[in-house]
């Protein structure tokens, strides 16, 4: 049992809260963005971009070894969620990598607020994804 009360174990908590945290430190680098305190901006997205990682770090290899239980299951539902939040995640998560450390994505409004719009679906994913793999889903029987 992880330190949020659920059944989820503590890295799947940390995990959370560290994806939870580098959002809304992504959030406030919009905010400075906004005001055009633009180095602000850089460095509050860059420590976004590298909490996301550590999040990524821990759940990527639990993704990658229970994918044969995933394939066997994908149309249900909770596996579906988390199918596309590891999807949209990645895909998040690498861009927002290329935009923050200056590479191969040109930093314009517009790929900076499609990066931002996948962050925010990832985030919503994720914590459906917590909450229906560690809240709602009954253990099985032993």
């Amino acid at each position: 049992m992880g330190f949020l009360g659920t059944r989820a174990g503590p890295l799947a908590d940390l995990a959370l809260i560290i994806s939870i945290a580098g959002f809304i430190i992504l959030l406030l680098g919009v905010v400075y963005a906004k005001r055009g305190i633009l180095l602000t901006h850089f460095k509050m997205t860059r420590l976004a971009v590298l909490l996301l990682i550590m999040a990524f770090i821990w759940m990527g290899p639990r993704f990658i070894g229970s994918f044969h239980i995933i394939i066997s299951r994908l149309t249900a539902l909770p596996i579906l969620i988390t199918v596309f939040h590891a999807v949209i995640g990645t895909s998040a998560l690498l861009a927002g990598i290329f935009l923050a450390f200056d590479m191969v994505i040109k930093k314009t409004r517009y790929p900076m607020r499609t990066v931002f719009l996948l962050f925010i679906l990832a985030l919503l994913l994720g914590i459906a994804t917590y909450i229906v793999r560690y809240i709602l889903t009954p253990l099985p029987p032993r």
